[in-house]
């Protein structure tokens, strides 16, 4: 039977192995085809004196294209006047002295001409926003809104039209597609280990709890403070032990001395030889001996209460680790199984984004109209 620590490291292998084949229906990058037509009834007309707020910034070049953009659902990810995302896709005005105009991506991308990236310029320095300058309007009253995309040539109109999908539909919803794909993949490894690691953790506590309870059996204590009081009256023991078989290994030693009394003596060629002891006498002998047994056995009653005393503080010490290890486990479950529920709920919020975001994506009209835009002291479509 497979434990729960080798059920988790059988989804990180998983999850390792499919890797991008888990993601395989991502979305990818269309080419932007459009075909065009162009409207034979003009926009406007506008005046060039007295005009709203609205088209001024147009009349600094009075453009004579317009690119209609059908405002249809899905929406979400089609840039309108109110998104800040018109101002990526046209760029902005940097009022700083100091700074230049920033481009966006019709400008960066979008292929445009010389004239036409001067109108976006001289568009933009008039507001600091470029929302303003290409307004949502219904041509029809019973049709739907459009963004108009005003050119300077009806060339550039047409790349307008055909930068501003690329962009709703390549650049900003499947780049967001792409990046909610990167952060569920980035999670689902995340959760992968860290319920690896809390199994681990489970794991971990049961044995010391398990280790714990059968100590217990053998031991008087029962809490931490217990045991430190347990280790401090061991280490007086041993300490007590060690003096008394030092004692005792002295007196074994001065014994030894006088039962085995070796002399020696220098020759005349300076070679030192032992000499035989003179014979203790016999009551002298048989005292030394008692003396000798008696004090190995005491010895070896000192060695014995060291060798239990040893013993016991290290089982002290080892029921310190094992609650050390209990506890510590405790407060990193916690920690983590707190961390692996964030993730988990940061997994789930990515998904239902992705699913939200899959159905919105932006629909390519099969035609978009070029208009012709009309001033009052222009003539329609002068290029």
């Amino acid at each position: 039977m497979n434990s729960p620590g080798t059920n988790r490291c059988l989804i990180v292998l998983v999850l390792a192995l499919l890797g991008p084949a888990a993601w395989a229906d991502e979305p990818n990058e269309i080419p932007i085809r459009l075909e065009f037509e162009l409207s034979p009834t003009p926009l406007g007309p506008y005046p060039s004196t007295r005009v709203s707020s609205t088209v001024r910034p147009l009349t600094v070049r009075r453009p004579p294209y317009a690119a209609a953009i059908p405002f249809v659902p899905p929406v979400e990810w089609l840039p309108a006047p109110e998104r800040r995302t018109m101002s990526n896709f046209l760029g902005r005005h940097n009022v700083s002295p100091q700074s230049s105009q920033r481009q966006g991506y019709a400008e960066q991308q979008g292929g445009l001409s010389e004239q036409q990236k001067a109108f976006l310029q001289e568009a933009k320095s008039v507001f600091n926003y470029p929302t303003s300058n290409f307004v949502q309007r219904r041509l029809d009253p019973n049709g739907p809104e459009y963004i108009l995309l005003f050119a300077v040539t009806r060339e550039d109109a047409q790349k307008m039209a055909q930068a501003y999908y690329q962009y709703a539909r390549n650049e900003w919803w499947l780049g967001y597609v792409r990046r909610l794909n990167t952060e569920i993949q980035e999670y689902a490894q995340t959760v992968a280990r860290e319920e690896t690691k809390v199994a681990e953790l489970e794991q971990t506590l049961a044995t010391a709890q398990k280790t714990l309870e059968d100590l217990g059996k053998t031991v008087p204590y029962r809490t931490e403070g217990e045991a430190h009081e347990a280790i401090g009256e061991l280490d007086r023991m041993l300490n007590a032990a060690q003096v008394e078989i030092a004692g005792i290994t002295a007196k074994i030693e001065a014994i030894q001395g006088y039962r085995q009394d070796k002399r020696a003596v220098r020759t005349e060629d300076g070679r030192v030889v032992p000499v035989p002891p003179p014979a203790n006498p016999p009551e002298t002998t048989a005292r030394l001996n008692a003396l000798f047994i008696e004090e190995s056995i005491a010895l070896r009653g000192a060695q014995a209460r060291k060798q239990m005393a040893t013993t016991l503080r290290e089982q002290a010490n080892r029921f310190l680790d094992l609650k050390d290890t209990h506890t510590n486990a405790a407060i990193q479950r916690e920690t983590l199984s707190q961390r692996l529920q964030d993730s988990q709920n940061q997994l789930a919020i990515r998904r239902k984004q992705l699913e939200d975001t899959l159905p919105q994506e932006p629909k390519i009209p099969e035609k978009v109209t070029i208009y012709p835009v009309q001033w009052l002291d222009e003539p329609v479509g002068n290029e």
